[in-house]
């Protein structure tokens, strides 16, 4: 990690717990969650611990509840919130691709990453006045909910 890097905070709510994690993203850095010489992710008892370290971020954690997606993908529910779904998404697909059954996942359904994405409607990406609202057939919300969960197993994987 060089000074131009910079590590985030963050919170993953997952099986009751609140266990936190670092991100990280920089010139000479891929954009990743910080794994250790294992592949496992690198844990800290508690936000504190891990601002204690060098190029952490003061900006306040970025909270994933896993608890809630998987509770979604396990549901009879549609689509119906984007964002978290984007943001767990983009969790799981920056682990470490070595031997990572997410990685194969998330390259073989890419139309379906689309969708969420532009279904956020991101200001940067959103005319102003426009607004998306995709349809979500039956097939693509069971695809979406497979492949998020295959991302929480990967994610569970990779905890100590």
């Amino acid at each position: 990690m060089s000074d131009d890097d910079i590590r985030f905070v963050c919170v993953a709510r997952l099986d009751g717990r609140e266990r936190v994690f670092l991100w990280e993203s920089g010139d000479n850095v891929p954009d990743s969650v910080v794994v250790d010489d294992d592949g496992f992710v690198v844990m800290f008892a508690s936000q504190k611990e891990a601002r204690s370290l060098p190029g952490v971020s003061a900006e306040s954690a970025v909270v994933y509840d896993l608890d809630s997606i998987g509770a979604w993908c396990r549901s009879d529910s549609d689509v119906a919130e984007h964002m978290p779904l984007l943001n767990a998404w983009n969790l799981f697909v920056d682990l470490p691709h070595d031997a990572n059954l997410f990685a194969a996942a998330d390259a073989r359904t890419r139309g379906i990453y689309d969708k969420l994405f532009h279904g956020c409607n991101l200001p940067v990406m959103t005319a102003p006045g426009e607004h998306y609202v995709p349809h979500w057939t039956a097939a693509e919300t069971a695809e979406l909910k497979r492949v998020l969960l295959l991302g929480l197993a990967e994610f569970r994987a990779r905890l100590r």
